[in-house]
């Protein structure tokens, strides 16, 4: 969609009554981000700085903690080729929340920093807004301010301010020996969606629903609250840099390590489905071109079961090193586990109709966000001094060492 540029300076003839300026999108998201639960003094449409009264959302606040986090995203690292701005504003908002939810904490304001670039139209930005605002509001809380700037690459940083009771903190450190490894949600399926919008991963009627696992995240605030109040859980961390090296972090904060059980990972039938038919396509192509050498390095020889296994094989990959799927990883003693299930079962039953009912208030055209939650036990703390993963092969069980790397703005494993 064209639109009028932001003025540039460096040209006094494009300086016209007609060419916006960073108050007209300034007066554009303060239409958008609207105040509606949180008393709020001032704003920052109106002052220097917005101003939150403690005591409307802290009812102890010697017994409470103010939680923070602030991430950026920008056009060539974070946003792939077809996502709309309403998603890319949501991501942006959503990397933030589930900072944390990792934490177990309740987000309560969120502050939003825009560079915009000098060809987006007021409606595009305003459609990138209403993506924050919409995650933002989901989570029950408010956009309060932030910054515009002119830049070369749509840039956005999100700043998220939240509240915990001290006694429910949960830290990355306080992994104990003995515990199990468990994550929220499906893993892999971020990382399938972005190898197909990339042409890494050739699919056809691939669902909307499944390529929104990568372009609308969904950050797990909710199950976070739950299981920071449950007493269950000794550390937590979310996965948006990949299953291995979040727990890498795990690992280097507590001086404990994991072995994980590559066959009790939790994947989407839909991923394995889309993967299975891309390497049979693929084998059937080779053979089609006469280059069934090529088949034979990637051992396929046209037996369905080899092609699943394969599957199951790629997907972990992505689970383990690719990340976007801003699911929980978290640890338990053993003796917590039946506590963790049925709280899980009792969040589903309760949640499932709430969430439906606030979906309907989105913009969006199809909804992101993935219930009911389960959450699958994958691995467990080891005497050993470093990561492993085992792994199952048609000759047996082989124990592997896991991989320390992922998603990294500055190494690009995607």
């Amino acid at each position: 969609m064209s639109g009028k540029p932001i003025p540039n300076t460096e040209d006094p003839d494009a300086l016209d009554a007609e060419i916006l300026s960073e108050k007209d999108f300034i007066h554009l998201f303060s239409q958008i981000f609207q105040f509606k639960n949180k008393p709020l003094l001032s704003g920052s449409e109106f002052d220097d700085c917005a101003a939150l009264r403690l005591d409307s959302f802290c009812k102890d606040l010697p017994l409470q903690s103010l939680t923070f986090s602030t991430d950026t995203v920008r056009e060539s690292s974070d946003f792939p080729a077809g996502m709309t701005f309403w998603q890319k504003g949501w991501m942006a908002a959503a990397v933030n929340l589930s900072d944390l939810a990792a934490m177990g904490s309740d987000p309560v304001a969120f502050l939003a920093s825009f560079g915009l670039p000098k060809t987006i139209s007021l409606n595009d930005a305003g459609a990138l807004a209403q993506g924050i605002q919409d995650c933002v509001s989901f989570f029950g809380a408010e956009v309060i301010g932030g910054d515009t700037e002119s830049n070369d690459e749509l840039t956005i940083t999100g700043t998220v301010i939240g509240i915990s009771e001290n006694k429910n903190l949960i830290l990355r450190k306080n992994v104990k020996f003995g515990d199990l490894l468990c994550v929220t949600g499906l893993t892999g399926s971020a990382g399938v969606a972005l190898s197909i919008l990339l042409g890494k991963i050739r699919a056809e009627n691939v669902s909307d629903a499944f390529l929104k696992n990568l372009t609308e995240p969904f950050p797990r605030i909710f199950e976070g609250k739950m299981l920071a109040k449950s007493g269950a859980v000794n550390s937590m961390i979310d996965t948006s840099d990949g299953l291995a090296s979040s727990v890498y972090e795990l690992s280097a904060l507590s001086g404990v390590f994991f072995e994980i059980d590559e066959q009790s990972l939790p994947f989407d039938e839909e991923a394995l489905e889309i993967i299975f038919l891309h390497l049979k396509n693929k084998c059937e192509q080779n053979k089609h071109d006469q280059n069934e050498n090529e088949n034979d390095k990637i051992g396929l020889n046209g037996n369905d079961a080899a092609f699943a296994a394969e599957a199951r094989a790629i997907l972990a990959h992505e689970a383990l090193y690719t990340g976007g799927d801003y699911e929980l990883l978290f640890t338990i003693p053993p003796d917590k586990l039946l506590i963790v299930e049925k709280l899980f079962e009792t969040f589903n039953s309760s949640t499932v109709a709430d969430t439906a009912d606030r979906f309907n208030g989105l913009s969006s055209a199809g909804k992101s966000g993935r219930f009911p939650c389960k959450f699958t036990v994958i691995g467990k703390t080891i005497a050993e001094k470093e990561n492993v993963v085992l792994r199952h092969t048609e000759s047996g069980q082989v124990r592997q060492p896991l991989l320390k790397m992922g998603y990294d703005s500055f190494k690009k494993y995607i």
